[in-house]
C-alpha cells in the first residue's frame, strides 16, 4: 500500500516537469493574426489600396450611412478599410453599408459615401482589367488630391489613366 502512494507521489512530481512547454508568444500572435486574415478572406473582405500605401476607408463607422470615403494609410486591423463585393455587384463595407454616390451620381466629382444598399446603378461596382473601381454609371472611384497624403476625399469621375483611380 505504501508503495502505491510512493509511486503516485513520484509520478505526480515528474509529470508537471515533463509536461511543461515553453510557448513562443510571438509565434502564437503571428498564427492568430494569420487566422484572422483567413477568416476575413473567407468572408470576401479585402482592402483597396493606391500606390504609396494609402487605402480606401470609410471616414466614420463602416456600417453608418452617410460616411464619406477617404484615403488613409493602410491599416490591416481597421474595419473601416475592409470591403467585399456582394452577389449583386455592390461594394459593401465591413459594417454592411454600400459604396454609393451623394448628389448627382452621373456627374463627375460626385462624393463617394456609404449608403443603405439598394439596386441603384451608382452602387453596382466592378474591379476592371485596369484595376479601377467602375460603377454601373461607368464612373470610376478616384482619390482627389495627393493620394500619398492622408485624408484626400474620394469621388467619382470619368474613367481614365490616373494613378488615383488604380486600386490594387
Amino acid at each position: 500500500m505504501k508503495q502505491r502512494y510512493l509511486w503516485g507521489a513520484l509520478l505526480a512530481a515528474y509529470l508537471p516537469a515533463a509536461g511543461a512547454v515553453d510557448f513562443n508568444t510571438d509565434a502564437l500572435k503571428s498564427m492568430q493574426e494569420e487566422g484572422h486574415k483567413i477568416v476575413e478572406e473567407e468572408k470576401g473582405l479585402r482592402t483597396f489600396s493606391l500606390s504609396g500605401g494609402r487605402c480606401l476607408e470609410a471616414s466614420g463607422e463602416p456600417g453608418k450611412s452617410g460616411a464619406n470615403l477617404v484615403v488613409k494609410s493602410c491599416n490591416a486591423k481597421s474595419d473601416s478599410q475592409k470591403w467585399r463585393f456582394d452577389d449583386k455587384g455592390r461594394l459593401v463595407s465591413h459594417g454592411g453599408t454600400c459604396v454609393g454616390v451623394s448628389g448627382e451620381a452621373d456627374k463627375p466629382g460626385a462624393n463617394a459615401v456609404l449608403q443603405k444598399c439598394s439596386g441603384s446603378k451608382s452602387q453596382q461596382w466592378k474591379h476592371d482589367g485596369k484595376k479601377r473601381l467602375v460603377n454601373g454609371l461607368k464612373k470610376c472611384l478616384q482619390a482627389v488630391g495627393d493620394p500619398k497624403k492622408p485624408g484626400p476625399n474620394v469621388v467619382t469621375d470619368a474613367c481614365g489613366d490616373s494613378p488615383n483611380q488604380v486600386w490594387k
